[in-house]
């Protein structure tokens, strides 16, 4: 797999659409995004703001991170 760093900003506009057509495909599949960090990420990677390698690196970071939690949750504690 090829992660590229994006060198340019891209304007709020177009990372809305990209945004809303994600959240389309993910709904048609049964799925939705729902963790507002994990959605700001995205939208910095979109925008240009983080590159892809460092937004796959916060986003498996934030992940692991939360998946302690959910079994925290799971158990009852």
């Amino acid at each position: 797999m090829s992660v590229s760093a994006q060198t340019r900003l891209v304007a709020l506009s177009t990372v809305r659409e990209a945004v809303s057509f994600a959240d389309t495909a993910l709904a048609l599949a049964g799925h939705t995004v729902t963790d507002t960090h994990i959605r700001d990420l995205l939208e910095q990677c979109l925008s240009g703001q983080i590159s892809d390698a460092e937004y796959i690196a916060q986003l498996t970071q934030h992940i692991d991170a939360c998946s302690g939690l959910e079994d925290i949750v799971d158990e009852g504690v």
